[in-house]
């Protein structure tokens, strides 16, 4: 069975018979996990071919990395199918600072997964605890996916996905955070396109039965010691053009840093640029800051860039006066009410409500930001109503996901 490549510097899939020759790889020019995490407390050192829980699963080839994990495409020697295994970093669990993403898990598992909203969720096949040189690491085991939304974005011009397939995306993933906060009562505060997961009927069949020497990597390992150190590969099946696919469909993944809807993890959440007002504040959160991620998620997908970059010009570095400057240009000065109730409004605000540092961004309502030649007529109205909806600087002004279920967009 032919599966295609996606490399992040792949703007269409490549075909795996079309790879180009092996390569010998140096350490300078893999850019992955950060390698100085590779001690005590940290990563757990992954080779191709490693075996974990009782010799069930065996390491094929890697999939990705996040501050506190790395995953790998493994094949279940039990079910015969691959699937995908999270190896956490020892420090995750146990030293005082640990997620609730494993308790997360469980309890969502434990839910009346018939309803709509539990199938858009990547959800817990398994978990185990191995351990290594660097000490005791909890593992995840999860369905094998396709690419996340920051790589399948690039399948189309502009990075813009289609207003039809980003409005059935859309209803996904508000489906899933309806289910996530009504009925597992959980929030999962870093939605981002890397963690919106792509399937289809051929990735699912492809993962199924495609022989584990099809995935395994062709670029040959770094030396001795450093031999665990790879690049990530994200695949796709080649038996269809994953772009026009008819039956996609997502799963909202990677709960590391997801809290209760009555404990939090900590008050620090969320991407710099996809972070609520409320939390840049101090003014406290609830699952309301999913909702403002996902409307900026959809304007993204759909405009295919940022409404917030929190810079003061393309050549700065991310700061929390720039963004908070923006979102005043585009929707005027931050609700009394919210600024109240804000731990940092004075190292922002002044006692009046106006910003300490002076924005040097001129007012710009949505509908000068949407530059999307698709959107027109009453089309174009749904739809900046339906994200000036969701990105309320007060959260108390949002609707809840499945209010905006029934948005006239969406209904289309």
């Amino acid at each position: 069975m032919a599966f295609s490549i996606l490399s992040s510097g792949a703007f269409r899939l490549k075909s795996l018979f079309r790879r180009p020759s092996k390569q010998l790889h140096s350490l300078s020019t893999i850019s992955e996990e950060t390698m100085t995490r590779y001690c005590k407390g940290g990563y757990h050192p992954v080779r191709i071919g490693d075996l974990f829980n009782h010799d069930k699963y065996k390491i094929v080839s890697k999939l990705g990395y996040g501050a506190y994990s790395t995953v790998w495409l493994a094949f279940d020697l039990e079910s015969k199918q691959h699937v995908a295994l999270k190896i956490l970093t020892a420090d995750s669990f146990g030293q005082g600072n640990d997620t609730f993403e494993l308790d997360i898990l469980k309890h969502i598992r434990g839910q009346n997964t018939s309803k709509p909203g539990a199938n858009p969720i990547l959800g817990l096949l398994d978990e185990f605890e191995h351990r290594g040189p660097n000490g005791n690491h909890v593992c995840l085991v999860f369905k094998a996916m396709g690419p996340d939304m920051s790589k399948y974005r690039r399948l189309f011009p502009k990075l813009k996905i289609p207003l039809p397939l980003m409005r059935d995306i859309s209803k996904q993933l508000l489906l899933a955070l309806s289910y996530l906060h009504d009925t597992c009562r959980v929030i999962h505060t870093d939605i981002k396109p890397q963690n919106i997961l792509v399937e289809t009927s051929a990735i699912n069949k492809m993962f199924q039965q495609a022989p584990s020497e099809a995935f395994q990597p062709d670029d040959s390992p770094l030396d001795p010691p450093n031999d665990f150190y790879v690049e990530s590969i994200q695949v796709s099946s080649a038996e269809e053009d994953v772009a026009w696919s008819t039956d996609l469909s997502v799963r909202l993944a990677d709960f590391g840093t997801a809290s209760w809807i009555d404990k939090h993890l900590t008050e620090w959440i969320q991407p710099q640029m996809l972070r609520a007002p409320e939390v840049i504040l101090g003014a406290g959160w609830d699952c309301k800051v999913d909702i403002w991620n996902l409307g900026l998620i959809i304007w993204e997908l759909a405009e295919g860039r940022l409404i917030f970059d929190g810079m003061w010009t393309s050549n700065d570095q991310y700061t929390p006066e720039a963004h908070l400057a923006q979102i005043t240009a585009v929707f005027g000065s931050i609700p009394r009410r919210l600024l109240d109730r804000s731990k940092n409004r004075d190292r922002y605000f002044d006692a009046d409500g106006r910003l300490l540092e002076p924005s040097t961004f001129p007012p710009c309502a949505l509908e000068q930001l949407s530059k999307n030649t698709d959107l027109s007529g009453s089309e174009r109205e749904e739809f900046l109503r339906f994200i000036g909806s969701i990105v309320r600087p007060d959260p108390e002004d949002r609707p809840d996901a499945r209010e905006l279920l029934q948005s006239p967009w969406l209904a289309r």
